[in-house]
């Protein structure tokens, strides 16, 4: 599922219809923040059968996102600290 980040402004997602094309965007989140700088849907790391996101911020922190099954995801929570200096997440 492709993900829209506007470092800064709202986050959206964008579904497929199963024919190669996008739908519409829907929000994800809004006022998310400038400081992330990566993001990567993780699948289900907590265990609650539902997918869930990591995001990293410029400062190195990795926050979780838990999934709710319904295509939005709850408050972030502080997973890990000092990694600004990886690239990516994978």
């Amino acid at each position: 599922m492709p993900f829209s980040f506007p470092w800064g402004g709202q986050g959206h997602r964008y579904d497929g219809r199963g024919d190669g094309t996008l739908k519409d965007r829907v929000r994800l989140f809004s006022d998310w923040g400038g400081s992330c700088n990566a993001i990567v849907g993780v699948g289900d790391i907590t265990g609650g059968g539902k997918n869930d996101l990591v995001v990293r911020d410029t400062s190195g922190n990795f926050y979780r996102n838990d999934g709710k099954g319904n295509g939005s995801f709850g408050s972030r929570v502080k997973i890990a600290t000092g990694r600004q200096s990886y690239k990516g997440l994978i």
